[in-house]
């Protein structure tokens, strides 16, 4: 019994010290695993969005079935990726170009690019959608100075007449609805990519939508109008895609793309 007793008082505290250290040790890595994983990600969607939108809209157009191998091509070897296109133009599979004028840097660069366009789908047709039914004005203000430069611009600021109609670019859930500071009268999306996008200076805002309900791409958000900050400009959307970790993105190539392929489809 003595020897239970000192078992009990020895070992036991010991062990449960071990399991204690065991699980901090696993839960420490699964943590860095995370954030390696947002980290990449995060990477992933800030080289997605340097891809040129011009490029990928003029290989939709007249490679509609292989506009990402020529986009992949293009991107990582501008003028240097005659042969490569020249093989693509002759029916070569993309994986099996002969990539011997290429440094290893340049190929792993090329396949790293091709695997994005298949990995995200925001320049792939039909899988988001201009946030307008018509044409608009809009240029790559992102990370702009604002507010005299103590913040930068996150977003692209689209610009129409007071009153258009703002449609939802993706399916998602509705997550933030009505007013704050910057943006106005505002509307946040987690779409199903897990990203948020963001609508703000709305005039009005569709009184159907409920917070914790889905939403449809091509649904009415509301329309369009200055409220919050852009009280001294002209009417205009202000659109924003943050990352699940945070980290607010371009979207300015995306727009471009979405705005082609609507049109097409209008």
């Amino acid at each position: 019994m003595k020897l239970i007793k000192q078992f009990r008082k020895t070992i036991w505290p010991n062990s449960i010290i071990l399991i204690i250290f065991v699980m901090i040790a696993i839960s420490a890595i699964i943590v860095k695993q995370v954030v390696i994983h947002d980290e990449s990600k995060s990477d992933d969607y800030s080289d997605l969005s340097l891809i040129s939108s011009e490029v990928v809209i003029h290989f939709q157009k007249v490679k509609p079935d292989s506009w990402k191998d020529y986009v992949a091509v293009i991107h990582v070897c501008g003028p240097t990726a005659n042969h490569l296109v020249q093989q693509l133009d002759n029916g070569i599979n993309f994986n099996n170009l002969d990539w011997s004028e290429l440094n290893s840097e340049e190929f792993k660069q090329v396949k790293y690019c091709r695997h994005l366009l298949d990995q995200y789908l925001f320049f792939t047709p039909g899988e988001y959608q201009f946030p307008l039914q018509e044409s608009s004005h809009y240029t790559d203000t992102y990370g702009a100075d604002r507010e005299g430069g103590q913040r930068k611009h996150e977003g692209t600021d689209v610009f129409n007449q007071k009153g258009t109609l703002i449609f939802s670019v993706c399916n998602g859930t509705l997550e933030r609805i009505g007013w704050n500071r910057l943006g106005g009268e505002r509307v946040g999306v987690r779409g199903q990519d897990g990203n948020y996008y963001y609508y703000a200076h709305l005039d009005t805002v569709n009184e159907a939508l409920v917070v914790g309900n889905s939403i449809s791409k091509g649904e009415l958000i509301g329309t369009m109008g200055n409220t919050g900050d852009a009280i001294t400009t002209p009417d205009h959307l202000h659109f924003g895609i943050e990352l699940p970790n945070g980290k607010w993105i371009n979207p300015y190539s995306w727009l471009k793309v979405w705005e082609y392929n609507s049109q097409l489809n209008s």
